[in-house]
């Protein structure tokens, strides 16, 4: 295969498509898409598979064009998996004869339901990680057709770039990890000062997230909404403690301190990039669907969704938990509250789904408590 004339169109139309590609897709999505494009450059292949280790040191299928669900059954025992070693493609004729020969009845039998027995031939890859192979990218013909040097050039670059996009995600894993154990501190900090705020970020999170699902947000949006509740209210470490731990009700002056901190909250995490996109659920989570909210007076749909997702579930924790100067409500008249407030304070979707999920996430985080 040469690439000319519509050869080279395909293959610019699938690099600007792969550089469309986004680090937060899953590596099931992302690998998918990277087949596809690569079975658009050479059709000659028509299916296509990627296989990764996982945490047992087995490899499994997690993506794959053109053959059966049953892949998703079959898993190679460490050192079985047919991964050439170095940097090179390699063609395999009829691999289904060495998966005779290696791999178990259960899994062997899943891969010919897949449709392995209709291969004739492989060009089959590694996926290298930090020096490391941990997967393989291979495509497959059911074709009597000749592989050539262009064939093999091109599916080394999409390996290459399969190798570059798993590198990244462990990256991003780790940098994940730092950022928990920072936010987290951070959050401990918080409850340190106001031991009536113990558990609130926690909880918050959990009856947003549980809204969120309920509206089916996808996974990205989710992930925002959790860390943006758990941080929330970060901007309460600059609010003096006689006015944070104040017993009796605040005055006008001391309550103009309180609303201060999501304006206070958004300026601490500035300083961190991967955060900005909580930035709003920082600053905003006190605004209101009327627009007598604050800092901002923002009114209806100009309060961003997620935003409005996390302020449902901040104050019906905040009405249910014990405070300073007041106990708590109890459930049954903090959800009446939400549905007096509905299209009010709350967005009237959103009230309407909180309403009919929170009073069991409620009890389930109750019986917690109660057996602590």
């Amino acid at each position: 295969m040469k690439f000319r004339g519509l050869e080279r169109l395909l293959l610019d139309e699938a690099l600007d498509f792969l550089s469309d590609l986004k680090l937060r897709m899953s590596v099931e999505d992302f690998m998918k898409k990277l087949l596809q494009a690569a079975l658009m450059l050479l059709p000659e292949f028509d299916r296509g598979s990627v296989i990764m280790k996982d945490n047992d040191g087995y490899y499994r299928y997690v993506a794959w064009v053109g053959f059966g669900e049953d892949l998703k059954n079959v898993k190679f025992p460490p050192g079985k998996a047919m991964i050439p070693k170095g940097d090179s493609p390699v063609v395999i004729d009829r691999v289904h004869n060495w998966n005779e020969i290696n791999l178990k009845d259960d899994s062997l039998k899943s891969l010919e339901s897949a449709g392995s027995k209709e291969i004739k031939k492989t060009i089959a890859i590694g996926i290298k990680v930090e020096g490391k192979i941990i997967g393989g990218f291979f495509l497959d013909t059911t074709k009597n057709v000749e592989i050539t040097e262009e064939d093999l050039k091109v599916v080394k670059m999409f390996a290459r770039i399969a190798s570059i996009f798993a590198t990244m995600k462990i990256y991003q894993e780790r940098e994940r990890g730092y950022q928990r154990e920072i936010i987290m501190a951070m959050i401990k900090a918080m409850e340190a000062r106001d031991p009536y705020t113990v558990g609130h970020s926690e909880r918050v999170a959990r009856y947003a997230v549980s809204i969120a699902k309920e509206m089916n947000l996808d996974t990205e949006d989710v992930d925002r909404i959790f860390w943006g509740s758990v941080v929330h209210d970060i901007g309460k470490l600059s609010i003096p403690e006689y006015i944070l731990l104040k017993p009796t009700k605040l005055s006008k002056e001391e309550y103009e301190v309180i609303k201060r901190h999501p304006v206070a909250g958004e300026e601490m995490i500035k300083g961190y990039p991967w955060l900005d996109n909580i930035r709003p659920i920082v600053r905003n989570h006190h605004e209101r669907w009327d627009g007598l909210g604050y800092p901002d007076g923002l009114k209806g749909e100009e309060i961003p969704f997620e935003v409005r997702i996390v302020s449902v579930a901040d104050t019906f924790d905040a009405m249910t938990s014990d405070r300073a100067y007041r106990k708590g409500l109890p459930l049954s008249d903090a959800i009446k509250e939400i549905q007096e407030q509905t299209g009010k304070q709350f967005d009237p979707e959103i009230a309407k789904v909180a309403v009919k999920i929170l009073p069991e996430v409620y009890n389930s985080i109750y019986i917690i408590r109660a057996s602590s």
